[in-house]
Formats: C-alpha cells, structure tokens, sequence
C-alpha cells in the first residue's frame, strides 16, 4: 500500500511539474513593446499586429465549449461593435487551423476576427501558449496595446466573461 502511495505522489509532482513547463512564459508587461506579429484569419486575409496609430485589442483564447470560454466569445461578439466604434482593433488569437477556427467562429463567433497560430508562434510570444507536446493550445489572455505599438494593460489568469466589461470600462467604451 505504501509503494502505490509513493508512485501515486511521484506521479502527481511529475504531471503538475510538466504542466508547468508546458506553460511558454509571462506575457509582455505593461510599457513595453507588444511583439509584432502575422497571422491568417479564416478567410484567409493576412492581419499584421499592432497596428500603428490604433488601439489593438488581442484576445488570446483556448476555442473550447465550457461554458466560460462560450461566454467570453459571446460578450465579446457583442462588444465587438462598440469597439470598432470607438476606433479600437479587436481580434482573437486560436492556436488552430483556419478550417477549425471558422467552424468555431461560426457557432459562437459570428462577426468577430479570428486569426489562426497553428505553430503557436504568436501565442507563445504573449506568453499564453500551452504546449503539452501532443496537444497546443491557447490560455485566456486580454492584451490591450496602445497606438504606439506598447502593452497596455494585460488581463490575465481566471480571465472570465466579466472581464469583457472591464476591457470596456478601460477603454471608456460607452455603454450599449
């Protein structure tokens, strides 16, 4: 019984350990460059990112179905408007294929733009990839980049749909 204990310890530090590897850094701090990336929508369109003299909004996230993530992609769809409104860029970063992403897009993402990191390259440069070797994927991640090409303000963590509202309420976004 004592050996199945030990094995069983073992193992869990093992897995927690390499989870924790398989998390690829922090994301850039507030006043410093945001990373320059190109990326794919699932049309196919080319989008450079930041884009000089505009707020970008990059929302870095893992396209799954919990109920959190659906929430966060329809708060966002709805906000999206109001962004593009008040001259603010917004596009969603998936570590997916075009084909995966637009199917995704097209159940609970109706008008956003989705742009793919298959290779995870980008993700990883904003410290959101998780890579677990057979399987990549994107944490939620907000990052407000301001019309100089520096982050603003990262939102981080147990990122939720509430947290739509506070992109909204820091950007001074009037209400609908």
């Amino acid at each position: 019984m004592e050996i199945v204990l030990v094995v069983m310890v073992v193992f869990s530090f093992a897995v927690v350990g390499w989870l924790a590897i398989a998390q690829s850094g922090e994301p850039p701090a507030p006043g410093k460059p945001a990373p320059a990336i190109r990326l794919a929508g699932t049309q196919g369109e080319e989008q450079s990112l930041p884009s000089p003299g505009q707020r970008v909004v990059l929302v870095f996230h893992p396209q799954d179905e919990t109920p959190e993530c659906v929430a966060v992609v329809e708060r966002l769809c709805a906000a999206a408007p109001r962004l593009e409104a008040a001259g603010v860029l917004l596009a969603t970063v998936v570590v997916s294929t075009r084909e995966a992403a637009a199917a995704y897009g097209d159940a609970h993402g109706q008008g956003l733009r989705v742009l793919c990191d298959p290779d995870g390259r980008a993700t990883k440069a904003y410290g959101a990839l998780v890579n677990l070797g057979f399987l990549k994927f994107a944490r939620k991640l907000f990052v407000l980049v301001d019309a100089h090409g520096r982050v603003e303000r990262v939102w981080r963590d147990a990122v939720g749909p509430q947290h739509v509202e506070e992109l909204l309420a820091a950007l001074a976004v009037p209400a609908r």
